[in-house]
């Protein structure tokens, strides 16, 4: 039975083998009969032509060819063999380029013969395209042609390049029957009007038909190509809006090397090479290039390889599985059908993996190349990241976080992610409702490392739960919430359910999950009321301190500057009293003495009635100056500026007299009266 199994492998290895084979010769032809109709010697840029009408050899001679080269003797090309037109990739993916151009008169040499289908099927079909993404329809609305033998699915991809909505999210009507992605669009189907709708799901994001066109993705890059590996020079023009993993499919076309075999040198660090545009880049409008075929471990040699297949004997299942390997003379098969070198699928997340979010970003990266481009959005993070992003938020914020567990081992796996998890309705709830986190457990260390996070982050019961998970009832979608402060683990999803299953497994956690989140956005709104509240009673409570404390400063301040104020005047009062009793003293000093009572000269007896009725007296010389009894008069403490010194009779001050005569002048001899008042 595995003998069997074997060579019907093998046959049907071979004969794919063959088929390529067949079609790079058939391209080849192709090729050489184009470049010596239209008379290009530059093998890229006729190449280009070819591939951007998909290898179909009198479109591409008619977009090349002038119309007035009808009037002139045409060149007798070699004769063309019908041949069948493989699906490629076109090399201008710019919008202006899917629209095909008109088809000028062929020359008499190359017109084609009737067929009998064209009687009944128009060459070009006019249809307006109204966009309809979100609702929004107002100058979205643009006229296409298209050829008289385009499907459904064709329909979808060229909107997908013009408008940028994937075809799995595509919700095209207008049509007159409903019709499938397989059915031959013809006039019969389309409305009087040729007006077909697009819209979108809700969670799809819509990239504007007028801004592709006029943006940076109209512009054009000249790509300089040199294949170390051929020695060859290939000079390619591409679209902004070409990809670079689509330009690596093209030089596959071009070199017979394989997308995962191609090394390159030139584009920029860092690049996401599976998203990444042309204009997205950053190159420069003419950028030099160089791929070269990677180095490959070493084969078994031509003549083994042919004695191995020629007898079976004895062959064990790990030998069939390098057939692909003992096969592959040429590396064309290999290049066509992409197998990948190792004897097993790569994993999600591989085992040498030491960053959780390296670990997430190749798990997301490898499940969009296994399973295509309509896949949940999964977080791009560490568990904790999602974990902030999703139920740790405020409950009115907040979303529930979906853990999808897979192992390879489980035959679950392939069937739950492709007719459940990735089909557009579970996508788009998903992508509406929750936050995606996915994590590969075919290798122990990554189960190790999970159990760990679950361990940390939702507890040991969790960690329990998915420790006891059976391979065979992998994988599972593990539904997380937030209730009361405290993550746990909401429902679980096992990968034997059908896509009806899922849906109500979803929407029931989803409805649970509103009505607890509902109870917490009240809980939430209360606490926050009364936090309101209670800020402004603090605030209130601040200001009326911080007033306080402006008084009892200000207060202060005062206090201060009046103790200030007393220092300055008694400081001034010291130096003042200080001056005086300088002057006092050197006044003292200055003073003559007093005469005895037997002096011979004349003598003056003076007596002084200070306020208060006390008395003093005092001898003076009848010669004595007046300033000399001011003097006097100040030392006692009676300074002439503050005190009057009045005489009784003349009634006058004497201290405004002047001073330099003397008591005997002024009549204050032999004796007198005076009275001292302050001024």
């Amino acid at each position: 039975m595995c003998s069997e199994a074997r060579g019907d492998s093998g046959d049907s290895w071979r004969g794919g083998q063959e088929l390529h084979r067949q079609t790079m010769a058939e391209r080849e032809e192709i090729l050489a009969n184009f470049q010596a109709c239209s008379g290009i010697e530059d093998v890229g840029e006729a190449f280009m032509h070819l591939e951007a009408a998909n290898w179909n050899l009198l479109e591409a001679l008619q977009v090349v060819m002038p119309q007035e080269a009808t009037t002139a003797t045409p060149t007798q090309p070699p004769p063309l063999q019908a041949v069948s037109q493989p699906e490629v990739i076109s090399v201008d993916s710019s919008p202006e380029s899917l629209l095909p151009p008109p088809i000028p008169p062929l020359p008499p040499s190359i017109s084609p013969a009737p067929t009998p289908s064209s009687s009944h099927t128009p060459a070009v079909m006019d249809v307006n395209i109204q966009v309809l993404c979100g609702g929004a329809s107002e100058g979205s609305t643009f006229p296409l042609e298209l050829p008289g033998t385009t499907s459904v699915s064709e329909l979808r991809t060229m909107l997908h390049q013009l408008v940028g909505i994937n075809p799995c999210n595509q919700i095209l009507e207008g049509f007159k029957v409903p019709v499938e992605d397989s059915t031959m669009i013809t006039p019969e189907l389309l409305p009087e009007s040729r007006t077909l709708s697009l819209n979108a799901h809700a969670s799809v994001p819509y990239e504007n038909y007028f801004e592709r066109i006029n943006g940076a993705h109209g512009d054009h890059y000249l790509l300089l190509i040199h294949d170390e590996t051929g020695n060859k020079d290939y000079s390619l023009k591409f679209s902004g809006s070409k990809r670079i993993r689509e330009i690596k499919s093209d030089m596959h076309d071009l070199t017979s090397i394989a997308v995962r075999h191609q090394q390159w040198t030139g584009w920029p660090p860092n690049i996401d090479e599976e998203n990444a545009t042309l204009a997205s880049s950053g190159i420069s409008k003419q950028h030099h290039l160089t791929v070269r075929r990677a180095i490959t471990k070493e084969r078994t040699p031509k003549t083994q390889r042919k004695v191995l297949m020629d007898t079976g004997e004895n062959s064990s299942g790990d030998e069939f599985e390098d057939a692909s390997e003992l096969l592959n003379d040429d590396d064309d098969f290999l290049a066509m059908m992409d197998v990948p070198a190792t004897k097993k699928p790569q994993t999600l997340i591989p085992a040498d993996v030491d960053d959780e979010v390296m670990g997430v970003i190749h798990f997301s990266e490898e499940f969009r190349n296994r399973y295509g481009s309509c896949v949940p959005m999964f977080y791009q993070g560490s568990l904790e990241d999602a974990l902030k992003e999703s139920v740790l938020l405020p409950a009115k914020n907040r979303k529930l976080l979906a853990v999808y567990l897979h192992h390879d081992g489980s035959i679950l796996s392939n069937v739950f992610c492709s007719q459940a998890l990735c089909q557009v309705s579970v996508v788009d709830y998903l992508s509406a409702n929750f936050i995606v986190w996915g994590w590969d457990l075919t290798h122990e260390a990554n189960k190790a490392r999970l159990l760990n996070l679950v361990t940390t982050h939702f507890g040991s019961i969790a960690s329990t739960t998915v420790r006891n998970f059976n391979v065979d009832k992998l994988p599972a979608l593990l539904v997380i919430t937030r209730t009361r402060g405290v993550i746990e683990v909401l429902s679980v999803i096992h990968g034997n359910g059908v896509l009806d299953e899922v849906m109500t497994s979803l929407l029931h956690a989803t409805e649970m999950f509103e009505e607890q989140r509902a109870t917490e956005v009240h809980e939430e709104e209360a606490r926050d009321a009364r936090e309101a509240v209670k800020a402004e009673q603090d605030a209130a409570y601040m200001e009326s301190l911080k007033a306080d404390r402006a008084k009892a400063a200000a207060k202060k301040q005062a206090e201060m500057e009046e103790k200030e104020e007393r220092a300055r005047a008694e400081s001034l009062k010291q130096q003042e009293d200080a001056l005086k009793e300088a002057v006092r003293a050197s006044l003292e000093t200055d003073l003559p003495e007093e005469p005895d009572v037997d002096c011979l000269h004349p003598v003056s007896t003076l007596r002084f009635r200070i306020p208060g009725g006390e008395t003093f007296s005092r001898n003076f010389l009848a010669s004595t100056t007046l300033q000399v009894l001011l003097n006097f008069l100040h030392v006692k403490g009676y300074p002439a500026d503050e005190y009057k010194c009045l005489q009784s009779w003349p009634r006058r001050d004497v201290s405004s007299l002047d001073s330099s005569k003397t008591l005997m002048d002024y009549k204050l001899y032999p004796q007198e009266t005076l009275n001292i008042e302050e001024r």
